[in-house]
């Protein structure tokens, strides 16, 4: 073979082997980066859990509160803090004994119009209050694909960064009653999460994106 067939083959064994490393479905930091992003498009969005209003809070949830901060007499607290919620005392009946019925107090909350901007529904499910939204900052490192079924999959090491944030989500009131929204945003870039990935005909897919 003379040394212009050499070249040839070599070339194109070159560029067989570029193209391969540039394809969507290959391993490799781009292609998992796309599918976390592609994620985070679709389901990114942070919000609390959702609560079904109006919310009592007991004598018994005060008490504790200092012991369970994240209770509902601390998450309801939190939120008046930030003006999203307001309270108010009342009397509810209780157990009837000898024939008559005890009062029970309780600390009703409902929501505030501030909590309109952040409020997101779904249709069948309990509405939700929003308080920023995740992307991709950094993919660090990913398992070796495996064959599971009738497709390969991976899990997807990567560090995130924070948008929209709301401003009463950063107050320590509010990061201590809603734990998981702290650990979020205190871990904002240095936090690492993983993601499982799944391999289509059209690249890597995030495991129930479309759940």
């Amino acid at each position: 073979m003379n040394k212009t067939a050499i070249s040839i083959v070599l070339g194109a064994t070159l560029v067989a082997a570029l193209s391969a490393c540039d394809s969507k479905t290959s391993a490799n930091e781009k292609n998992f980066g796309i599918a976390v992003t592609q994620y985070f498009d679709k389901k990114g969005e942070q919000c609390l859990d959702p609560v079904k209003w109006p919310v009592d809070v007991y004598e018994i949830d005060v008490r504790q509160q200092k012991l369970y901060p994240d209770n509902a007499a601390g998450t309801m607290s939190a939120l008046e803090s930030v003006g999203l919620a307001k309270g108010e005392d009342m009397e509810l009946p209780g157990a009837v004994v000898n024939g008559k019925t005890s009062a029970v107090k309780v600390r009703r909350y409902t929501m505030t119009d501030a909590v309109k901007p952040y409020l997101h529904e779904r249709p069948g499910k309990l509405q939700r209050i929003c308080w920023g939204r995740k992307s991709l900052s950094k993919v660090i490192r990913w398992a070796d694909p495996a064959k599971v079924g009738d497709h390969e999959e991976s899990a997807v090491i990567y560090t995130y960064k924070l948008s929209n944030v709301a401003d009463w989500a950063r107050k320590p009131k509010v990061k201590e009653a809603f734990p998981e929204l702290g650990r979020n945003i205190d871990g904002e870039r240095s936090q690492k999460e993983k993601l499982y990935v799944k391999l289509t005909p059209n690249g890597w897919e995030a495991l129930g994106l479309n759940n």
